[in-house]
């Protein structure tokens, strides 16, 4: 819808430019032309620069967690260079034959020890727009919803641990 006021603005200004005669009558559409382009042009580079008339919402689910180690009562990750990042695998069902993954490129992981439950908190974070009129109006731009991060709490009961696992160790 924006690119609509952007090429009317631009047609106004044109074709008042061109077709209208001078005078105030001239002045005034040309200046309503520009007005409209320069003001969709604006708005355009707000909303992909800023997220102009988007907000943040996030969703929560928590799994149970079972364990990443065969025989063990362990959460595997495998370090990331030299800082704390890590990779964590993981399952929520014992059934699973493929462990799932954190992405650090995405968000955080945090562990907690000593908790009354084995699970994983996963936070998943979207931009929405605030209303319809500006899904409509930006409806060229940024999608609804749009991916931001995912967080994931390791909630570890007493017991666990964390384990260590080369690239060829985990599920795969």
């Amino acid at each position: 819808m924006i690119v609509i006021f952007l090429i009317a603005g631009a047609l106004i200004f044109a074709i008042s430019m061109i077709f209208i005669h001078p005078g105030e009558k001239k002045i005034i559409w040309v200046s309503i032309g520009l007005i409209l382009s320069i003001g969709a042009v604006v708005v355009m580079t707000l909303n992909y620069n800023t997220f102009l008339g988007m907000k943040k919402v996030s969703q929560t689910q928590t799994y149970p967690l079972t364990s990443s180690v065969k025989g063990q009562h362990a959460l595997a990750y495998q370090q990331l260079g030299t800082k704390n990042e890590r990779v964590y695998f993981y399952a929520t069902n014992p059934m699973q034959q493929k462990l799932a993954k954190t992405n650090p490129s995405t968000g955080t992981a945090k562990v907690t020890h000593n908790s009354k439950m084995s699970q994983v908190k996963i936070t998943r974070t979207y931009r929405v727009y605030r209303n319809d009129g500006l899904r409509i109006l930006f409806s060229n731009g940024i999608p609804n919803h749009q991916f931001v991060s995912q967080n994931y709490e390791f909630r570890l009961m007493s017991g666990w641990k964390l384990k260590k696992i080369a690239v060829q160790d985990k599920k795969s």
